[in-house]
């Protein structure tokens, strides 16, 4: 045995006795108390923005070595143009078709030789390999080829991938959902899914002109997480992306969004069916209201967690829930306000006093203050998991490109937490008596019309309307 080795063994024999006597002398009469959770702090951030206008976010995370990129465009498929749905989607994905110097062939050779892959919105590398890693990206954003032959392929996926999501039971019902509580020509009621038609249509002028107005650098940020000082990561992105052409700045999405002036249930019939969907909602305020905190520590409450009134109510005392989320608040960036709804699958039998149970429980959150174990719940919910959230470097991340998503400021996780951690039970219920209006719902259940229907008018909730697929009235 060498002289460390039998170091290493006496060490360890003396950490061993120690703990034992540690153990004996506990008063194991008493419980053990758990001390205070750390402070959450998020992750520290240097920003420069380069002179074509491109964003760049550095966190420097130096335990493993490891780099995480990802690139965030300024905008999202809620820009796709009416009647061009899915236009987004197939420029992203025909950035990974090759450049103007480089095949896809030659790329994906490339990648194996860094043994990391490369695509145009995000890598993942080892230190050493993160200059060429961001090399080959700028090339992808900068020079793409958008090459005819790659565009009827990848035309053909996003068309199986629209019609496989138009199989799924919840697709149609929830767009009637968002058309009927946003608008039918809401971005986010046109862009659920596109149609096979539409995204036939596309050509590679679409594809080009896209790029051209909205895929530039003065809308992009790029966003570094990991093993590497910010001077360094900043000067190799100049490297690279310097050469990327400024574009001209997109509109702002202007929607005006009227909200519903009556609670209605619009239903779609679904013949034999056994398990209908229900999807129940109203619109809320947006992030900038002074009811922001409230209403988010509401969510958990009310029904976005499995200990919440509405849970508890319809899936562990009734057992008319299987899964789903009956109820959440939904933020999305200004100009969009909040949604506050849910939706869950639930026997058709069952429909009608599910609805019943479903709307008493909204009404009540307005009306009940929430219990000092509901507050912990709920904070616990929203604050308990952000240290889960930072534990990795894509975990960073990808929590900051959500804050840049959702025009956050990157202090923004720091302050949050004083501002849930503050919220008293009072607040929560006045905010909830302003943002929850049980009069003004709007309600969509997918199944079989002649097993629902009349339950639903027996119950006199709201007036019922048979919709078709598109929302639109039809008569027996």
């Amino acid at each position: 045995m060498s002289v460390r080795q039998a170091a290493s063994t006496a060490t360890v024999c003396l950490a061993l006795v120690a703990t034992a006597v540690s153990a004996q002398t506990l008063d194991r009469s008493k419980r053990p108390i758990a001390p205070p959770p750390a402070e959450f702090h998020f992750p520290a951030s240097r920003e420069k923005t380069l002179t074509n206008g491109l964003r760049v976010i550095v966190v420097e995370e130096h335990a493993l070595p490891l780099v995480v990129v990802r690139v965030v465009f300024g905008v999202d498929s809620l820009f796709d143009p009416p009647g061009k749905e899915g236009l987004f989607a197939l420029d992203t994905a025909m950035l990974r078709e090759g450049t103007e110097s480089t095949t896809p062939e030659q790329q994906a050779a490339a990648t194996a030789k860094l043994g990391s892959a490369v695509s145009p919105l995000q890598f993942t590398t080892i230190t050493e390999n993160f200059g060429p890693s961001l090399s080959m990206m700028a090339d992808m954003l900068i020079h793409p080829a958008f090459p005819a032959t790659a565009l009827e392929r990848q035309k053909a996926a996003l068309v199986a991938a629209a019609e496989a999501q138009r199989a799924v039971p919840y697709t149609i019902p929830r767009r009637v959902f968002f058309a009927k509580l946003l608008g039918e020509d809401h971005p986010l009621s046109r862009t659920v899914v596109s149609s096979p038609g539409v995204l036939n249509s596309f050509t590679r002028d679409d594809v080009v002109n896209f790029y051209d107005t909205y895929l530039r650098p003065n809308t992009t940020t790029l966003v570094i997480v990991g093993d590497v000082k910010a001077d360094d990561a900043f000067a190799e992105v100049v490297k690279v992306f310097s050469s990327w052409s400024r574009g001209p700045t997109p509109p702002p999405i202007l929607t005006t969004t009227v909200p519903p002036s009556a609670t209605t249930i619009y239903l779609m019939d679904r013949p034999g069916v056994q398990q209908s969907l229900m999807f129940v909602g109203t619109l809320g305020p947006d992030r900038a209201s002074p009811d922001f905190a409230a209403l988010e520590t509401m969510g958990p409450i009310l029904g976005a967690t499995p200990g919440s009134r509405l849970q508890q109510n319809i899936r562990e005392r009734h057992a008319w829930m299987y899964s789903g989320v009956p109820a959440a608040v939904v933020w999305r960036r200004p100009p969009f306000p909040s949604m506050i709804y849910g939706s869950v699958p639930v026997a058709t039998a069952n429909v009608d006093s599910t609805l019943i149970e479903w709307i008493a429980e909204l009404k009540e959150i307005g009306e009940r203050a929430p219990t000092k174990a509901e507050m912990t719940l709920s904070r616990g919910a929203l604050l308990g998991t952000l240290p889960a959230q930072i534990e990795t470097d894509a975990g960073i991340a990808d929590r900051v490109v959500f804050l840049i998503q959702n025009g956050l400021p990157l202090d923004y996780f720091d302050t949050y937490v004083g501002r849930v951690g503050s919220v008293t039970a009072s607040e929560v219920l006045s905010a909830a008596r302003r943002a929850v209006d049980v009069r003004k719902l709007v309600i969509v259940i997918s199944g079989d019309r002649k097993a629902i229907e009349p339950g639903l008018k027996a119950a006199n909730l709201a007036p019922v309307i048979v919709v078709d697929d598109n929302g639109k009235p039809i008569g027996r």
